[in-house]
């Protein structure tokens, strides 16, 4: 077939009314077409540049309106099956922020109406509700998010599947969140994975290789990193938000969410530098397991859902240690004097986590206690007195190790 399409021009010379007809039905699909996939480019581009620097990922002329209400109606309509093929792009945007919208999308199908035909049709209000101001609740206290660790999901499961890693632990996520939506009424989720790079390990880079963050972990099989590829390519073909940050972990992502977003979040890992986030609005599920309805002998999911209460009064294992009665508001201070094994932060070496607890609850503060120790207070003993005075010099550094960055900027196209 001779070439009639080029940049800025339709050679339409000679062209037979078949032809013609093939062309413009195709250039009309492709324009359709067009509009969702630069709403799932932006939607991409704000979850890895951020929502200040994502427009750097399009041509300076092109205009950042359109762009973002086409990442508008992209996001109203977030995977493929809610895309309705047969109706236009134009009526998907009429709709985008009704409720019942791919209700109403299918109804103009049915009623077999162009854009122009459906523009002119008014969608009747919604009835007023009588609802009091007392039992009114604001839109963002009902919205509830639910933030996955994908590297978490994706490492425990690479082990025993394999090359099946990615796409099990995909599937999973998918189906935990579409359970949490129908059972809970979750409406926005979040997917979180690590940068390839973390400012943690920067910090220690001069620091003996014992000591340094996260040091003697086995290097990342290639085909691990492929199977973390692969999930995260499932997760965005299936709708889902995928966020990573250059230089952060998932826990930073994940604790930014649990901050700043405008609802209540849940985090979904059993990491317990995760305990840090527990607040009213921000609570952890770090397991959930298969158990027997004892009245109906059917099998169902029990979920253990940690909040700040429970976290304090319940406890964690730590370092063979069941440490109760630390609040969430302080959890840091705990990991930056009793240290981290996981990650390889020492905290100071030899006080553990028992005497960490008494040592903060004596003296409030770990300088408190390193200032205790400098005058010989006689509750601290001898050992513990240097290795509180030893740790003095890396005492700012490790506790920027143990603190998760809650002031990432949020990518908002999180709606399930």
């Amino acid at each position: 077939m001779t070439r009639r399409l080029f940049p800025l021009f339709f050679d339409t010379k000679d062209i037979s009314l078949g032809a013609l007809t093939d062309y413009a039905n195709g250039l009309c699909e492709q324009q359709r077409d067009n509009n969702w996939q630069l709403g799932d480019a932006v939607r991409a581009a704000k979850r890895d540049l951020g929502t200040e620097n994502w427009s750097q990922a399009f041509p300076e002329w092109y205009s950042v309106a359109h762009l973002e209400r086409c990442e508008g109606v992209a996001l109203a309509y977030p995977n493929r099956g809610s895309r309705n093929r047969l109706a236009t792009w134009t009526i998907h945007m009429k709709h985008a922020n009704a409720d019942d919208r791919i209700a109403l999308v299918q109804a103009a199908v049915d009623a077999g109406r162009t854009s122009d035909e459906e523009r002119k049709v008014k969608v009747e209000p919604e009835p007023e509700t009588t609802a009091t101001p007392e039992k009114s609740e604001p839109t963002s206290k009902k919205r509830r998010l639910i933030a996955v660790d994908v590297n978490y999901e994706v490492t425990r499961r690479f082990d025993t599947m394999g090359l099946e890693a990615g796409g099990e632990a995909a599937a999973w996520i998918e189906r935990l969140v579409e359970r949490l939506k129908n059972d809970w009424d979750f409406t926005d989720a979040v997917c979180c994975f690590d940068s390839p790079s973390n400012f943690r390990k920067v910090l220690t880079a001069d620091w003996p290789e014992k000591d340094r963050y996260k040091e003697g972990r086995s290097k990342k099989d290639p085909e691990h990193i492929r199977q973390l590829e692969i999930c995260e390519e499932l997760l965005v073909w299936k709708g889902f938000c995928c966020c990573k940050q250059t230089g952060f972990e998932a826990d930073d992502i994940m604790a930014s969410y649990g901050k700043q977003f405008c609802g209540k979040v849940v985090l979904a890992t059993p990491d317990k530098d995760m305990r840090q986030c527990l607040s009213d609005s921000c609570s952890m599920l770090p397991k959930i397991e298969w158990i027997e309805d004892p009245e109906s002998g059917e099998m169902r999911h029990e979920y253990h859902w940690v909040t700040a209460k429970i976290h304090c009064k319940d406890g964690v294992t730590y370092s063979q240690y069941e440490v109760k009665g630390v609040p969430a508001s302080e959890w840091v201070e705990f990991q930056t004097l009793a240290g981290d094994g996981t990650d390889n932060v020492s905290g100071a070496v030899g006080v553990g986590p028992k005497n960490a607890i008494d040592l903060l609850n004596e003296f409030g503060s770990i300088e408190g206690a390193i200032a205790a120790a400098k005058e010989d207070h006689p509750s601290i003993t001898p050992s513990k007195r240097r290795a509180l005075i030893e740790f003095e010099g890396r005492l700012e550094v490790t506790r920027k190790l143990v603190t998760l960055v809650d002031t990432l900027p949020i990518t908002t196209t999180t709606r399930i």
